[in-house]
């Protein structure tokens, strides 16, 4: 693959990401305020919702932050290898927000609807663009895609701490 059809990939993958996290944003400040809500303040999944939203704000950030590095040209020793890695990571965070924030809206009042429909829309496109990503990924790597993504994901299994 030539630079030029390389550095279109990693545009996608970018534009993709920067949409993402324009949804994320109003996510992370709708679930913020989730908090001053009575019946939602302790609802069973809004701590764990409320950490997979800010998990997907770090994924979208190391992904845009490998793609920097590339395109500034830095030589980056497993770069392939950190961008499988991001790009999966972060696709893992995005299956965490559905389950977590639909206990959340189990708790949901009459009153709170509108908000819980707009934060369950939001997420379809954090989604959306985490999963185009992962694809434009999948594409500009190929056949090598699945062979990082066997070396990393003994990485991706090590518990936070």
């Amino acid at each position: 693959m030539d630079i030029g059809q390389w550095n279109g990939y990693l545009d996608a993958i970018d534009a993709s990401l920067e949409k993402g996290m324009a949804a994320k944003e109003v996510v992370c400040s709708i679930t913020t305020g989730f908090r001053i809500i009575p019946s939602l303040r302790n609802a069973p999944g809004l701590n764990p919702y409320h950490a997979t939203v800010a998990d997907i704000g770090y994924g979208f950030d190391a992904v845009r932050g490998t793609i920097r590095r590339f395109r500034n040209g830095e030589t980056i020793s497993l770069g392939k290898e950190m961008l499988v890695l991001d790009l999966d990571t972060l696709r893992i965070s995005e299956k965490q927000l559905s389950p977590n924030f639909e206990l959340v809206a189990k708790k949901a009042t009459p009153e709170n609807y509108e908000l819980i429909e707009q934060s369950r829309f939001l997420n379809q496109q954090i989604a959306h663009h985490t999963n185009e990503a992962n694809r434009f990924g999948k594409a500009l790597l190929g056949k090598e895609w699945n062979v990082i993504l066997k070396r990393v994901q003994n990485v991706q299994a090590i518990p936070r701490l």
